[in-house]
């Protein structure tokens, strides 16, 4: 199964006139013409995911995974109640991954003490979800890889594998990293044994293209890397818009484009 993140297409609502989460259900035609099995929505509350879930259903598309953030540094327990309710509202429709990326801190690092207390928050929301029928995949983006990726290795090194798993975004991997897709190769030799799930995008010449190919990221070595590692994750493809970033075909030429390659490149899953 291959799946489409909904990030990118609530970029491209905006540039064609309508609102987000308002034209969530033209993405969702436009994903279903250009071949995807399946939708990642990120999920705020219950109530995103029923509706969601339902859009999903009617439209032929599974939901087998889906994304939440929040705070996980508070002694409290930050935001685990409501990502716990958001997520589990999706089980109903399939989902049976959910990705999590623990709020960053605006400018600034987190603490030892920080990262020790997330670490048991996220263990803690793990086994939570794990109650509700989910498997918890932790989804780093690029500021957790800097000071040599300490917040990464931190949390996957202070975390049990059998409980919390890895949702690998190459992207964001090399981009954290000074853009070399040896260090996403270095990621996987570490911690591919944990990788359940792969959220796809590639660049060229350093911006976002507008579609997944051959590009700034090796994606034929990283696939042989997850293969030697005996991965058969989630492959989710996550288009993305920044600056300088082409727009020259329509949404579902320019996803059937991607689905084609990483299909040919990462397989189904």
């Amino acid at each position: 199964m291959i799946v489409t993140q909904d990030y990118g297409w609530s970029q491209l609502v905006p540039r064609r006139g309508m609102s987000w989460p308002g034209a969530t259900d033209w993405a969702m035609d436009q994903a279903r013409l250009a071949g995807f099995d399946g939708w990642e929505p990120y999920l705020n509350a219950a109530e995103d995911a029923r509706r969601i879930g339902q859009l999903a259903a009617s439209r032929g598309l599974a939901m087998p995974s889906v994304f939440v953030s929040g705070d996980l540094i508070s002694e409290d327990g930050g935001d685990i109640d409501r990502m716990v309710a958001a997520a589990s509202a999706a089980v109903p429709f399939g989902a049976g991954l959910v990705s999590v990326y623990p709020a960053p801190l605006d400018g600034a690092e987190k603490s030892d003490a920080q990262l020790d207390r997330q670490a048991q928050n996220l263990s803690t929301l793990a086994q939570r979800m794990r109650m509700a029928g989910l498997r918890v995949l932790y989804h780093p983006e690029e500021p957790e890889m800097r000071r040599t990726a300490h917040e990464v290795h931190h949390v996957l090194g202070h975390t049990d594998p059998a409980l919390i798993g890895f949702c690998l975004d190459p992207d964001t991997v090399w981009r954290g990293c000074g853009r070399t897709t040896q260090a996403v190769l270095d990621v996987i030799g570490l911690y591919g044994d944990r990788v359940a799930a792969v959220h796809i995008r590639q660049s060229q010449g350093g911006i976002w293209a507008e579609v997944v190919g051959p590009g700034d990221l090796d994606y034929p070595a990283i696939a042989a890397a997850l293969k030697a590692k005996g991965c058969k994750p989630l492959l989710v493809v996550e288009h993305a818009y920044e600056d300088g970033t082409p727009e020259t075909r329509d949404p579902v030429a320019a996803h059937q484009q991607s689905l084609t390659y990483v299909r040919a490149t990462l397989g189904a899953g």
